[in-house]
């Protein structure tokens, strides 16, 4: 089966960019969003699989919820409070009652493929197998019910239920562990049923507490399924306590910032399972004397600063009785681009057999005293070429990070003084109108490159130089160096089929393309990046008076801490 090529050039150019600097303004990554741009409609599904594992569904979770529901379901996520501002109407808490949740199983699982965009729900139907999206449903539902809870279910079903329905939920008379039953019936009809007199049956059943109905319920769907793995649901311990303390800086001044909000967050991998917020002195200062200590997990101070958020370069590692300190920078935000630069711009042209699949990169930096961006703010303007069509983007959704207004394409994630920030999308232009390529940026381009895969096309024009045939890993790209036109100006390139490429070359082409992350990041036709030789550069910029304190002293200190995540990743 051929993979889907738009898909697999965008998970290219996320390969790509695993080697460029994160950014830094940002509350925690939660896992890649699925590269879709509109939600799917779900066929009624077949019924999950004989076996069910809560550690599949606790890692999905981490990875890709944990952000916006929080780590244990509370909607308390460090991607909450943002959500909750842009969709109020966003169903964050999963923890709610069962007694007043009318959502079944299925309901969840159709949510869950197919997305709520107007409450900020992404579908997830692209990036996770039914399996999948039916394993981090369960552990998900299983939320609802303290750990204590859920291991006393079982002898509590054992005490009121099994004499009718069975010590598995299967006797012949009143099976309760039906699969499609337990799927479909909302919680609150089970509960409304575990009271007395409700049902003929129950008739002589006695006044159960509200958090034996709560669990009781919960238990069903380990009747019904093969449930492995429960004990996942368990929440980690503190082992003891720490200190964290620090100060907030206006990084453009490095004036004491008064006022500003900072939140330390505990996460395992990506999941935060504990947080808490105060607000800096006068001096700046703040202080968290009682922060519990999870051995596996890594702690993240972030200051929130005219609604944007600045976490630390680098999480914490925290053991009982210790005490750390750290340093946040803030920076004002301002409307105006006149600081965003484009480092590198990279264009990926794959030719099939009736379209033409393009993926942009774009590595950019800002170069001022203040943030761009965030809300209200024009964002980070991109242009799509007329025709385009099957629009998707790596980290984002339309909608929630991106929006769309005719030919451009909007990244309003806000963009702090420092380098390597990237946006990535991709999309397909019919090949028969694909005949010319018009490269246009508002902002100056340092370096533009475009590379196409086989040998099928060639491109042409005014400022574009062919630097021949490169080959990455087991992949061979014809690379070109393009002349960057004036911010706000195009240049347009003539693009013509040198031959019709095999129809078998498609996937391995799409496989092999990964090969393309060894070298895609170059300064001057196929030099890696190196923030120690950007370093020498820069100071050579400062020393020739080329570069104002300031911009200096920013500058440096990225530099710096990408030569630092660089050593720690090597």
């Amino acid at each position: 089966m051929i993979p889907n090529p738009p898909r697999a050039l965008l998970l290219l150019a996320g390969i790509l960019l695993t080697g460029c600097s994160l950014t830094l303004a940002a509350p925690p990554p939660a896992g890649d969003v699925p590269f879709r741009t509109q939600p799917v409609p779900t066929p009624t599904p077949a019924l999950p699989p004989a076996s069910l594992s809560l550690k599949t569904g606790q890692t999905i979770f981490r990875e890709r919820c944990a952000a916006c529901h929080g780590a244990l379901g509370r909607g308390d996520g460090p991607q909450a409070a943002a959500l909750r501002a842009r969709f109020p109407d966003a169903r964050l808490d999963l923890t709610q009652d069962f007694a007043a949740r009318t959502a079944s199983l299925w309901d969840w699982f159709r949510v869950v493929s197919e997305g709520r965009p107007e409450r900020g729900m992404p579908p997830w139907a692209n990036a996770l197998s039914e399996a999948e999206r039916w394993a981090v449903v369960f552990y998900a539902w299983s939320l609802a019910v303290p750990s204590e809870a859920r291991a006393s279910a079982p002898q509590r079903y054992r005490e009121a239920c099994a004499t009718c329905h069975g010590t598995d939920g299967h006797a012949e008379m009143a099976p309760l562990a039906d699969p499609e039953r337990v799927l479909r019936a909302a919680p609150a009809a089970w509960i409304e049923a575990l009271r007395p007199e409700r049902v003929p049956a129950h008739a002589g059943l006695p006044e159960l507490a509200p958090e034996i109905r709560q669990a009781l319920v919960a238990y069903l769907p380990d009747l019904a399924f093969a449930v492995a793995d429960r004990e996942v649901r368990d929440p980690p311990r503190p082992t003891g306590s720490a200190e964290v303390s620090g100060q907030v800086l206006h990084g453009a001044t490095e004036a004491p910032a008064a006022g500003v909000t900072v939140t330390l967050y505990a996460l395992i991998g990506s999941s935060p399972i504990f947080s808490q917020t105060t607000r800096t002195a006068a001096d700046g200062s703040f202080r968290f004397p009682e922060v519990p200590v999870y051995p596996e997990a890594d702690y993240l101070p972030m200051a929130e600063w005219q609604e944007i958020a600045y976490p630390a370069a680098h999480p914490l590692t925290l053991t009982a009785g210790q005490a750390l300190t750290v340093t946040l920078m803030v920076f004002d935000r301002t409307a105006d681009p006149g600081g965003i630069h484009i480092d590198q711009a990279h264009w990926i042209l794959q030719p099939l057999a009736d379209r033409l699949l393009v993926t942009e990169i774009w590595i950019y930096s800002n170069r001022g005293p203040a943030a761009y961006g965030g809300a209200g703010s024009p964002g980070m303007i991109f242009f799509l070429p007329p025709g385009a069509s099957n629009l998707q983007i790596a980290e984002g959704e339309l909608g929630v990070r991106y929006r769309q207004e005719g030919e451009r394409l909007i990244d309003t994630a806000a963009v702090p003084p420092g380098m390597g920030y990237q946006t990535a999308f991709g999309y397909e232009l019919p090949l028969a109108r694909a005949r010319t390529l018009t490269l246009r940026s508002l902002y100056p381009v340092a370096q533009w490159n475009l590379l196409i895969a086989g040998d099928a096309m060639e491109a042409t024009g005014p400022g574009i130089r062919d630097l021949g045939v490169r080959t990455l890993g087991s992949t061979v790209y014809r690379l070109y160096e393009v002349r960057p036109p004036a911010p706000g100006q195009a240049v347009t390139l003539a693009l013509r089929p040198r031959s019709a490429a095999p129809g078998w070359l498609v996937p391995v082409l799409l496989i092999l393309s990964a090969g393309l992350a060894a070298g895609i990041v170059w300064i001057r036709w196929g030099r890696p990046v190196d923030p120690i030789e950007e370093l020498a550069r820069l100071d050579e910029a400062y020393a020739a008076g080329e570069v104002d304190e300031a911009t200096y002293r920013r500058r440096r200190a990225a530099l710096k801490a990408r030569a630092m995540r660089r050593m720690g990743a090597e």
